[in-house]
C-alpha cells in the first residue's frame, strides 16, 4: 500500500527555490528528516519511539487533532511516520499558541549557536575573540532556557536516555532532539557573521543579510531556508552527495558536527566574493544587500538536500 521513502519525499520535499518562506527548512525539511530517521529504524524502534510519544502532554491537541484523515485511515507505519514529522515540527508550532504554552514549551535560545564568521581580515583583531554570546557546548543539567542549540541538544539527549524520566518528558525531549538535529544541519543556524562596525552583534545567522530575489529581496537565512527540494529529482551525478559517511555516531560526534557545519557556512554561504560585495555596499553607507550568483544556489541546494539526509540518518543513530 505504500511505497514509504518515494512516497513522502514526493508529497514534502516541494520546496523549490523561489517558494515562500512557508515552505521553508523548518517545514518541509525538518519533516523530511523525521521521514527519512523513521525509515532507518527498525520496526521495533518505531513502535517504541511512536508509543512514548502518544503520552506527549499536548499529544491530543498538537498531533492527533492535525493527523489528516488519509494518514489516520492507513497503516500503523504510515501513521507513526507522520506522528514523527508532526514531533519534529511541534517546537515550531508551540510559537504560535497561547501565552500559557508559549511560557511552558517555547525555547526561542535553543534553536541557534553563533560560531564566529569574520566579514574581513581586521574584524577578529578587531574583537580580540572577546564575545558575550553563549558558545559554550558542554550540557549540565538541568534543561534552562538560556541554552544554545547544543547545549539544548544533549540536554535532550539527557532527558530521552533518563531512566527516571516520565514518558511525556521523554516526549517533549524527543520533539526537540527531531528539531534541533534538523535546524543543526541548516549552515546559517551554527554561525553568525560578525565585523566590528556594521555587525558588531552578529547578522543574526543571515537574518540581516538582504538578498536580491526577483523583483524583491528575501534575507540569507530565508535563502537557505528554502532550499531542499524534491530528493528524487535529483540527477545521478548529484546522488553522491547523499552518500552517509561511515562516522561514529555519539554525543563526542557533535562537536565535530558543529565544527563541519560551521565550516560548510565559511566556504560556502559566506564565500570571499559574497563577503567582498557586501563590505562594499556597507562601506559605501549602503544596506547589507548582495546578489548570488546562479552556481551560488546550485551549490547550495546540493548541500541542503544532503544535510536534510544526513540530519536523518543521524537522528536515527542517536535515538537507538
Amino acid at each position: 500500500m505504500e511505497n514509504p521513502l518515494r512516497a513522502l519525499i514526493i508529497s514534502i520535499l516541494v520546496a523549490l527555490l523561489g517558494a515562500s518562506s512557508a515552505f521553508a527548512w523548518h517545514d518541509v525539511g525538518h519533516r523530511a528528516t523525521a521521514a527519512i530517521a523513521f525509515d532507518a529504524m527498525t520496526a521495533e524502534q518505531q513502535e517504541s519511539i511512536v508509543a512514548v510519544l502518544r503520552a506527549h502532554p499536548r499529544f491530543a491537541e498538537d498531533f492527533q487533532a492535525h493527523m489528516p484523515e488519509s494518514i489516520a485511515g492507513d497503516t500503523n507505519t504510515v501513521q507513526g511516520r507522520w506522528l514523527l514529522e508532526q514531533a519534529s515540527i511541534w517546537p515550531d508550532l508551540v510559537q504560535t499558541l497561547d501565552d500559557e504554552i508559549r511560557r511552558e514549551h517555547n525555547r526561542s535560545r535553543w534553536h541557534y549557536i553563533n560560531m564566529i564568521v569574520y566579514l574581513g581580515d581586521e574584524d577578529e583583531a578587531a574583537f580580540d575573540g572577546k564575545f558575550e554570546h553563549n558558545m559554550v557546548t558542554s550540557f549540565e543539567p538541568p534543561l534552562r532556557q538560556n541554552l544554545n542549540m547544543i547545549q539544548a541538544l544533549r540536554g535532550n539527549l539527557y532527558v530521552w536516555r533518563s531512566d527516571s524520566a516520565t514518558d511525556a518528558e521523554k516526549a517533549v525531549a524527543l520533539c526537540w532532539i527531531l528539531h534541533l538535529i534538523g535546524d543543526f544541519h541548516q549552515p546559517l543556524h551554527n554561525v553568525a557573521l560578525f565585523s566590528k562596525p556594521y555587525f558588531p552583534t552578529g547578522d543574526r545567522g543571515g537574518n540581516d543579510i538582504e538578498v536580491v530575489w526577483g523583483d524583491g529581496t528575501r534575507n540569507l537565512h530565508s535563502v537557505w531556508d528554502g532550499l531542499p527540494t524534491d530528493m528524487e529529482t535529483l540527477e545521478p551525478s548529484d546522488r553522491t552527495l547523499l552518500t552517509i559517511e561511515t562516522d561514529t555516531i555519539d554525543d563526542a560526534a557533535i562537536d565535530e558536527w558543529l565544527s563541519h557545519h560551521a565550516g560548510l557556512a565559511r566556504l560556502f554561504v559566506y564565500p570571499a566574493d559574497v563577503k567582498e560585495k557586501l563590505l562594499a555596499r556597507l562601506t559605501n553607507n549602503d544596506s547589507p544587500q548582495i546578489e548570488v550568483s546562479r552556481e551560488y544556489l546550485i551549490r547550495a541546494r546540493s548541500i541542503a538536500r544532503r544535510q536534510v539526509n544526513l540530519a536523518g540518518h543521524r537522528i536515527a543513530a542517536l535515538l537507538n
